[in-house]
């Protein structure tokens, strides 16, 4: 039996080199004095027909730069080895894409590098296919949003102007109603008028809270700021939790695009407490920052650890990319109650304080 470990001069190194599924070469004096099989094949040469080569004929008029300064820090010994990526030039014209770490050595008695390379060009095409596609569906995301906020606010205007005027009009009509059956001594027509018009007022009440789940009205009409705390009261009192709310002393006025999706990100995070939260306390907060818009909403429920996910639950997600839209960043924490803490900012060139409503 050999004896173990072997020598490093008793190592079949050129035929593993040979071999290796990774590209492998030296140059010296900046032609490649030595390539395997690999590593010529990048290129669509055999080793042949590639050894000999410069290395700027063999990268792309955009590469050639950075890579000869690379070649030469460690030639003049300022680095050791570097490790990057460049783009190379294969025979047909085409860039293929290479990773490469190349460390000095001595050839010949003169410097030279000896370094390993990659083809990493499907890696990198997978890569910007994906991010593309990332693209895309971001756009498409943000048409659908869109699409839908005016479709909103259509259907809130017909159900406000057109069916709120039809009710009251009834509504005036059931009051005459009302008033000529007391006239008539007819109690039981009384009655059943008099519980109509009960009747038709409730249902003002709930076409107008249709038509602001749809779209407020004062989004328009008042801002940002006062449909935050109509909705907030409103939330509280429905569903018996205590809320608190803190806006900016100076006036707020939002691009149209920016304080509705503002209002969709509150919107959406009150849904999730009344659903998932178990929330007593609510606390929304408003604020201007130097070049920030800030908005806070926290809540003392159980937090989202405690509420596991629910397959196909796009709330969080739809969240975030309302706020991308409008150029914001969206967080999520834990309350100082124990609840979940939403943080939202949006740059100020989205949200300038003006004179105005609030």
């Amino acid at each position: 039996m050999a004896d173990l470990p072997l020598d490093l001069d008793d190592v079949p190194f050129r035929g593993i080199v040979e071999q290796s599924l990774a590209g492998i070469y030296v140059v010296l004096d900046e032609r490649f004095a030595y390539a395997n099989d690999t590593f010529a094949a990048m290129f669509g040469y055999s080793r042949e027909d590639f050894v000999g080569r410069h290395m700027a004929d063999c990268v792309t008029a955009d590469s050639i730069d950075e890579v000869m300064r690379n070649y030469r820090l460690r030639i003049r010994g300022e680095v050791a080895s570097i490790h990057y990526f460049t783009k190379g030039r294969h025979r047909d014209g085409h860039a293929i894409h290479l990773e490469l770490h190349a460390s000095k050595v001595e050839c010949r008695g003169r410097p030279a590098l000896a370094g390993v390379a990659l083809d990493v060009t499907q890696r990198v095409r997978a890569q910007e296919e994906l991010r593309n596609s990332r693209e895309r569906l971001r756009e498409l995301a943000q048409h659908l949003n869109s699409a839908r906020e005016t479709e909103r606010a259509r259907l809130a205007r017909e159900v406000h102007d057109v069916l709120g005027g039809m009710l009251s009009s009834a509504k005036f009509d059931v009051s005459r109603m009302v008033r000529r059956s007391a006239a008539l001594d007819a109690p039981e027509l009384h009655t059943i008028a008099a519980d109509l018009l009960t009747l038709m007022q409730d249902t003002i009440d709930t076409a107008r809270s249709i038509s602001d789940q749809l779209r407020p009205v004062s989004l328009d009409a008042h801002g940002l700021a006062s449909t935050l705390q109509q909705t907030l009261q409103r939330f509280g009192t429905r569903h018996g939790i205590q809320v608190s709310l803190q806006l900016p002393a100076a006036p707020l006025q939002l691009p149209p695009a920016s304080a509705t999706q503002i209002f969709r990100i509150v919107q959406e995070a009150l849904t999730n407490v009344q659903r998932h939260a178990q929330a007593r306390q609510v606390e929304l907060s408003l604020h201007l920052a130097p070049q920030l818009l800030l908005l806070t909403l926290r809540d003392d429920g159980c937090g989202m650890d405690a509420s596991p996910r629910r397959p196909g639950a796009m709330g969080l997600l739809g969240m975030a990319e309302r706020a991308q839209e409008i150029g914001g960043r969206l967080e999520f924490g834990r309350s100082p109650q124990g609840g979940v803490e939403l943080m939202l900012q949006v740059p100020l060139d989205h949200a300038t304080p003006e004179a105005g409503h609030a």
